[in-house]
């Protein structure tokens, strides 16, 4: 068998590879989206505030959370180069 036959076999074999990995790695992420999708509850509550306001009623029983808001201060001078 020629050398040119022999590169020509083996490159159309590793395409073949790599698609076939290519399609065994997209059927796994597919599989793995439609367990996730499964174990979701149809009840599955959505949140009615936002995410502030839900950190805020987490911390409420504790007191509370205070923080001090540094002042704002004039930004900086850009870098000259060159």
């Amino acid at each position: 068998m020629r050398k040119t036959d022999l590169q020509q076999q083996a490159v159309k074999l590793i395409r073949q590879l790599s698609t076939e990995k290519l399609k065994s790695a997209v059927d796994y992420l597919v599989y793995l989206q439609d367990a996730e999708t499964r174990n979701v509850s149809p009840d599955h509550e959505v949140p009615s505030q936002n995410l502030g306001t839900a950190i805020h009623e987490m911390f409420k029983p504790f007191g509370g959370v205070e923080l001090e808001i540094p002042p704002r201060e004039p930004a900086r001078e850009p870098p000259r180069f060159g």
